[in-house]
């Protein structure tokens, strides 16, 4: 009898001290989750536009986006790196603010130059868009 209330003495002193611990780990994990929602309200402030890759050929006519195999854009400030969408291509969603170099990656026989455009509110449309104008070429 008396091992048997040893045992409920231990195994409650036991739960009693692994209660406390998971505890104290549920108020640091509180904080760190507060913490780690301040971060991501401050990271979804920031402001992000969606731009459209428009081509023209020589004489100001409309080129497809899709003729091209795709597009690229770096933050010129950052460095970071960007791609249209694998299914709309020329469009690039979501771009944070900021300078960037538009480019296409070349066909065969086609290609566009590269242009820079500032991805700020000023430049944005009424539908809500950017325009990165390229100059389409083909031999």
């Amino acid at each position: 009898m008396k091992i048997l209330k040893k045992t409920v003495l231990i195994l409650a002193l036991a739960l009693f001290f692994s209660c406390d611990k998971e505890e104290i780990n549920t108020s640091n994990s509180l904080e760190s989750k507060a913490v780690k929602t301040s971060q991501a309200t401050e990271r979804t402030s920031e402001v992000y536009f969606d731009v459209y890759v428009e081509l023209v050929d020589n004489n100001g006519n409309s080129v497809p986006a899709s003729t091209l195999p795709g597009y690229g854009a770096t933050n010129l400030e950052t460095g970071v790196s960007y791609y249209d969408s694998l299914y709309e291509p020329g469009l690039f969603e979501s771009l944070p603010v900021g300078t960037y170099r538009f480019y296409a990656r070349d066909g065969y026989f086609d290609g566009a130059s590269s242009a820079i455009v500032d991805v700020i509110p000023a430049n944005e449309t009424p539908e809500g868009w950017i325009i990165a104008t390229l100059n389409y070429w083909s031999e």
